[in-house]
């Protein structure tokens, strides 16, 4: 009859005189992040339902666009503000899982940290096209193009924002490879930049008649030069 413990009689060292509690490794903040998204889609659908609509068919209708934009000049619009947030959100949170991937910056950072430094950055890239916007309103004297320009990219970037949210949901929930849904959101995030760049310019060489050297100027000072800006400081400091 053994009388000892099971574990006694042994030539193995204790390394941990108190009990250990479990490590889990799963990410709880990237499940509270797709809650606080879900909760602002199920706000906005319960408050805004028909101007989401509205929204979705200006981004593919020019007569759409105009009809919305005299409607939201006359106030303010919490449902447009929040559907910016969500696109913000969910642009910094695709190049989050890309940074997760490849470890291009803030390695040494925590996870979340990491995607608070990279909302803040793309908040601040936003900050800066704005600025720029409103110089080369200054320097052109041509603020109905270029004010026309941006309102019309607000609104392909809040529809393909809701757009977007599913494949990020599938890239972090998924059982298969995150990299497909990644690309996938990639290509979402790509063919609104250039359905943004193909309406410019319908709105500058037709809607609006200005000359292909302005409306490329236009596309440099708007779109290329903070891009360049962006990445040259992100590969100069980290």
């Amino acid at each position: 009859m053994i009388t000892g413990h099971v574990f006694s009689d042994h030539l193995l060292q204790k390394q941990h005189l108190a009990p250990l509690l479990k490590n889990h490794t799963d990410v709880i903040w990237t499940s509270v992040y797709f809650l606080f998204c879900l909760g602002l889609l199920v706000f906005i659908k319960v408050t805004s339902y028909s101007k989401v609509l509205k929204i979705i068919q200006s981004t593919f209708n020019s007569n759409a666009l105009h009809e919305l934009e005299r409607e939201e000049s006359r106030s303010f619009k919490l449902y447009s503000v929040l559907l910016s947030l969500f696109f913000l959100l969910n642009v910094s949170f695709l190049l989050y899982k890309v940074n997760s991937f490849y470890n291009l910056v803030f390695t040494e950072s925590a996870l979340f940290v990491q995607f608070a430094l990279i909302l803040l950055v793309v908040i601040l890239f936003i900050a800066l096209k704005t600025t720029l916007n409103q110089f080369i309103c200054f320097l052109s004297n041509d603020r109905k193009t270029i004010s026309d320009y941006a309102y019309n990219s607000i609104k392909i970037n809040q529809t393909f924002g809701i757009f977007l949210f599913p494949w990020l949901v599938l890239a972090e929930l998924t059982q298969f490879n995150a990299l497909i849904f990644i690309s996938g959101a990639f290509v979402v995030l790509a063919t609104s930049l250039i359905y943004r760049w193909y309406r410019g310019v319908i709105i500058g060489l037709i809607e609006e008649r200005v000359g292909l050297l302005q409306t490329f100027t236009y596309f440099c000072g708007l779109e290329i030069l903070p891009v360049v800006v962006l990445v040259k400081y992100i590969i100069e400091t980290f």
